[in-house]
């Protein structure tokens, strides 16, 4: 009697879901290998989300495979299709319509989502995101009524957004604060020197205050501050960092904190079951302790070190390099991203 194929399953179709599946299907061709997405669209780079604003492409231009790819690596894609919950003790997980799938080997690479400051949570309705293809394309249709934005937070996600807002002919205003500014080096000299950067390109910059009442104003919003501040604008977007995306995680016994728990083979406290990208508090064998990880960069590679530690090779993960964001000719280092510049 033939033994019967492995079947993968992987919770999450972004860099490290779709890095991890291309790696198992190298090292198993016999596998079944699902990827399960809450998404409608599938893998993209967002690393060019921000240009999307500035063309008039098709947002298909940005997916890094086409569909046919899926199939004709035999890896299973299924969007729309949101994991409710994971049960460790029986290799299943739910999906919201409650069919269960078996799994032999899972890999959980749901990726993260916005933070919204708990302080500002009655506000979350009157802030813009921007973090997959449905957000760019709705905002690109809203921009040509768009004269001043204000980049709550200042995570590389806004700084990105920024560059091609300013090419846009678009006023920014940044309320910046340490406690936001995610994923990059900050301490006082680079703030010093962030802020310097930013109001040579014309960005109002507010330091060392915090936002704390958005409202409704006709067809803009007002963003108040702690400090007395008073910001009108047209949109108001959400760049405060990213949580992880762990909410179907609930009762399933894994370890979490931050986000999940795993060791330098990236293996959860859970028999089978491996985590990889912005979900993952990675232990490093280099700094002898946890690391959230964040970026594109991180989720390819612990993408392929989860897959080939699922493959049974026993690779253990190492830090990845630093990238670099200029403005105005300065470098400012950033953990997990490409690195781009914002200059005109």
């Amino acid at each position: 009697m033939p033994k019967k194929a492995l079947k993968y399953v992987i919770i999450g179709n972004g860099h490290a879901g779709n890095s991890a599946a291309e790696t198992l299907r190298k090292g198993n061709p016999e596998a079944d290998i699902v990827i399960i997405s809450s998404k409608p669209t599938h893998y993209f780079d967002h690393s060019l989300l921000a240009a999307f604003l500035l063309e008039k492409k098709d947002i298909t231009t940005l997916y890094l495979y086409p569909y046919t790819w899926y199939k004709e690596h035999n890896i299973v894609l299924r969007l729309n299709q949101t994991v409710t919950r994971v049960f460790p003790d029986k290799h299943q997980l739910m999906l919201s319509h409650n069919e269960r799938i078996h799994y032999d080997k899972l890999l959980i690479a749901s990726g993260a989502k916005p933070k919204l400051p708990e302080s500002l949570s009655r506000y979350r309705d009157l802030f813009t995101v921007f973090t997959d293809a449905v957000d760019a394309m709705k905002l690109r249709e809203r921009l040509g009524q768009v004269r001043h934005v204000t980049m709550v937070g200042g995570d590389s996600v806004g700084l990105h957004l920024a560059g091609s807002i300013l090419k846009l002919g678009k006023s920014i205003t940044f309320i910046l604060n340490e406690y936001n500014f995610w994923p990059l080096e900050y301490d006082e000299s680079v703030k010093n020197k962030l802020i310097g950067c930013l109001k040579k390109k014309h960005i109002e910059v507010i330091a060392d205050d915090l936002t704390t009442e958005i409202v409704r104003d006709g067809a803009g919003i007002n963003v108040m501050t702690k400090n007395g501040k008073i910001i009108k604008t047209d949109l108001a977007f959400l760049t405060s960092g990213m949580v992880p995306t762990l909410d179907f995680l609930d009762g399933s016994g894994i370890d979490m904190q931050t986000g999940i728990l795993v060791d330098e083979y990236l293996h959860t406290s859970a028999q089978d079951i491996w985590a990889a990208g912005e979900c993952a508090t990675v232990y490093y064998p280099e700094l002898k302790d946890y690391r959230q990880t964040t970026g594109e960069i991180n989720a390819k590679l612990l993408g392929s070190v989860s897959a080939r530690n699922m493959l049974d090779e026993k690779v253990p993960v190492s830090l990845g390099e630093p990238g670099k964001i200029t403005i105005e000719g300065e470098d400012f280092i950033t953990y997990g991203w490409k690195g781009f510049s914002i200059d005109l």
